[in-house]
């Protein structure tokens, strides 16, 4: 008898061949996952490093916005202060320290302090004062300093400043916004704490002279009562057309 030989598929060859397709068929469907999930890592990353260098460059518009608005100030200020310094004010005076009676010699060899005050007055009514001292004490005790104080006619002293005495027993301070010109009574060097609140020891005071404000206001509603009423001037135009329409008419 002949041997008949099985010629079936057998199971393991089926279930190696439909293994090694499916596999074959999802490396396509991978390779896309995977270069999707790289794409959108990227693009997350890109908007992340965009994001922070927006908010950087927003943080440091801001820090240039606000040094722009320092420095415009600090300009403004040195302006003012240069404008101040070379106005001549209202008025000076000067205050001098009485000399020590009976020593001449004492007098004599310490120069004796003085200063020149000059006040002046702002477009707004307030009034400024710069002092110029000399012949100042340069070793003063610990926590004392020159003081100048303005005396208003009534209120209180208001201190224009500490002077910093330089190597030359000069110094120097000035204050604006001060009382109205008229309202001055006298100008006070004293010896005070650095942080005074009231006139300590006078070293020489000055009264201030009476005078009157220079700054004037120009009425309310001044320039609309200098103009004519409106309603009057479309009957001013209606009468043109009328004339005119006459001189056309004697010209027929």
């Amino acid at each position: 008898m002949d041997t008949l030989t099985d010629t079936r598929p057998t199971f393991s060859r089926l279930t190696d061949g439909k293994a090694r397709h499916s596999w074959r068929a999802a490396v396509p469907a991978v390779v896309v996952i995977v270069a999707v999930v790289a794409l959108v890592a990227y693009l997350a990353s890109n908007i992340s490093s965009s994001s922070q260098r927006a908010s950087a460059a927003e943080r440091d518009a801001n820090q240039y916005r606000e040094q722009g608005a320092a420095m415009t100030k600090q300009v403004g200020d040195l302006q003012k202060d240069v404008t101040l310094a070379r106005s001549p004010g209202r008025t000076t005076v000067i205050i001098d320290a009485p000399a020590p009676a009976g020593k001449k010699a004492a007098a004599a060899a310490t120069p004796k302090a003085w200063a020149a005050v000059t006040w002046g007055e702002l477009p707004n009514g307030k009034t400024w004062m710069r002092v110029n001292a000399y012949g100042l004490v340069q070793n003063l005790e610990t926590g004392k300093a020159y003081h100048v104080w303005l005396q208003p006619a009534s209120g209180d002293p208001i201190d224009i400043g500490a002077i910093e005495v330089d190597h030359n027993g000069s110094g120097y301070a000035m204050k604006a916004d001060l009382p109205a010109i008229d309202q001055g009574k006298a100008v006070v060097l004293t010896i005070d704490a650095s942080d005074a609140k009231q006139p300590g020891q006078t070293v020489a005071r000055a009264d201030l002279p009476k005078l009157q404000t220079t700054v004037t206001q120009a009425p309310p509603q001044q320039a609309q009562d200098q103009n004519p009423p409106a309603q009057n001037q479309p009957q001013q135009n209606q009468a043109k057309p009328g004339t005119d329409t006459q001189q056309m008419h004697q010209g027929k």
